[in-house]
């Protein structure tokens, strides 16, 4: 009767299964593009949004002829790991190759290369109804998460950026959204804000992750993964 999953990579196995059912959910294709950090930046990009320089590289290949290829400061990250897991943030050569050699013991076979975007950190919950975004809720990331490593420890909310903040980072969610084509189903966003406006940093085809949820009620003190099963069967939520 409806799909629904938490989780990167069964948001690809989710969407798959919809379309063999013909139930909604976001198309596979788009589940793959959040999946895939390269991917999804060059469709960002082709969207207009604004998105840092990359570049994608093999983590077999020579640390040090890539650290002269990198903007400083930037930020390694393995292509296909959520929850800031290997992203590390390199200010020199140096520091380049010893996050590169890092990442490269996780097991991972391919990294991204950006440039730092200094700023605020967000994050944007939601779910998509026929292709139209319903924003949830933004959290607030106090935590200054420069680096080198970015760990999370406090999401807040409601935020308490003003009004035409929070509708930047709305906009700029539902822009990402549409360009990697999410569809139906919950979206969560991770974005950061600066003096140039908001800059998209991941849009992934589930909810947020770890315990996260809990600050979430809805009306009635319906909790989050509630609200999603019933828009999952089809049910109205808003």
């Amino acid at each position: 009767d409806g799909v629904a999953a938490v989780g990167d990579r069964p948001a690809i196995l989710a969407a798959e299964a919809a379309a063999m059912f013909g139930v909604p959910f976001h198309p596979p294709a788009a589940a793959r593009a959040c999946h895939d950090k390269n991917l999804a930046r060059q469709l960002f990009q082709s969207a207009g949004l604004r998105v840092p320089a990359f570049f994608r590289a093999s983590l077999a290949g020579d640390p040090e002829k890539l650290a002269a290829r990198a903007p400083y400061p930037c930020v390694l990250k393995p292509l296909g790991l959520s929850a800031s897991r290997g992203v590390i943030r390199a200010d020199d050569s140096a520091a380049f190759v010893t996050a590169f050699r890092r990442i490269a013991k996780m097991g991972e076979h391919e990294v991204q290369v950006e440039s730092y975007i200094p700023g605020r950190e967000f994050a944007v919950e939601g779910v998509m109804t026929a292709g139209n975004l319903q924003t949830i809720a933004i959290f607030d990331k106090p935590d200054p998460l420069e680096g080198p490593f970015f760990e999370e420890t406090l999401y807040i909310t409601p935020s308490r950026e003003p009004a035409p903040v929070q509708q930047a980072l709305i906009e700029t969610t539902a822009r990402a959204a549409a360009a990697v084509g999410l569809r139906h189903g919950p979206v969560h966003a991770e974005l950061r804000y600066n003096g140039e406006g908001a800059w998209i940093l991941e849009v992934h085809a589930r909810p947020i992750g770890g315990l996260c949820a809990r600050a979430l009620r809805l009306a009635d003190g319906i909790p989050l993964e509630e609200m999603i099963l019933v828009h999952a069967l089809g049910g109205k939520v808003w």
